[in-house]
């Protein structure tokens, strides 16, 4: 990457592991200045431990108040953020009857709001100090895959918010982000044993992917070159997506037999 990102102001959330913490251990290889946000008191000290020159800030982005910390830390150290990168997120997995609806305000305020006011808050407040904004989203915006209906809502919001957004303005400022299944606990903590979509991809990939795609300015970012050429392949072979969830489908209600309670 060539030192691209050499004392750059780079906001990282969902730092402290997975995708995140790969992005953390990258941007401070290439000598950025980083602060990773994560409500993991353990996982952001792993972080500092690994990354000295790392600042951290344990923020829990799933409750309303969460920005404004970083907000104010911004205020309070920086006078400038070149890029932020909204990777925090979280999964649910099971049947959509059985989704847990009364976690719902928080599954979207974590997905949804929280990057989308994120990137807005700081262009105000920063103005022309402000630089890229980068929210991963997800394949399954593209793509649907039984078991994830809640999920999905989210990450197809996140999707139809940018395109309005790229729409209404010329200004170069956002970036979308569509990874496949990565191999981290991000979905394992959606539920118990849950199955593994495929493909995979591991997060080292992505998170290498992504800061690729920020130095030549995408508005989307396919860490995947699979993805693209399936979406391609779809619009002319009209059985590739529903084979596809066939077996996903078959997968959940494997996983449903085992996990009667999911409720």
């Amino acid at each position: 990457m060539k030192k691209f990102f050499s004392q750059k102001n780079i906001i990282v959330t969902g730092a402290a592991s997975g995708i995140g913490k790969e992005l953390v251990r990258l941007l401070h290889s290439e000598q950025a200045n980083v602060l990773a946000v994560d409500y993991s008191e353990e996982g952001l000290a792993e972080i500092k431990r690994e990354f000295s020159a790392v600042q951290i800030l344990k923020v829990d982005l799933s409750q309303k108040e969460g920005n404004q910390k970083i907000l104010y830390w911004v205020r309070t150290h920086w006078e400038r953020v070149d890029v932020s990168i909204a990777n925090a997120g979280k999964a649910e997995y099971g049947l959509a009857e059985y989704q847990n609806w009364k976690g719902m305000d928080q599954l979207f305020q974590l997905n949804v709001f929280s990057p989308i006011q994120l990137g807005m808050e700081l262009r105000q407040l920063l103005k022309g100090n402000f630089g890229r904004h980068v929210i991963v989203a997800s394949a399954i915006s593209y793509w649907t895959v039984p078991g994830y209906s809640m999920y999905a809502a989210s990450k197809s919001a996140l999707l139809q918010w940018a395109r309005t957004v790229w729409k209404e303005s010329e200004e170069d400022w956002l970036t979308l982000v569509f990874p496949i299944a990565t191999d981290t606990q991000f979905f394992a903590a959606a539920g118990k044993s849950i199955p593994k979509a495929f493909p995979i991809q591991k997060p080292e990939k992505v998170a290498e992917k992504i800061l690729i795609g920020i130095i030549r300015r995408k508005k989307r970012i396919f860490p995947s070159r699979l993805f693209p050429l399936m979406l391609n392949l779809d619009r002319f072979f009209f059985f590739i997506q529903p084979i596809y969830q066939a077996i996903e489908r078959k997968k959940l209600k494997k996983w449903v037999r085992n996990n009667p309670k999911n409720e």
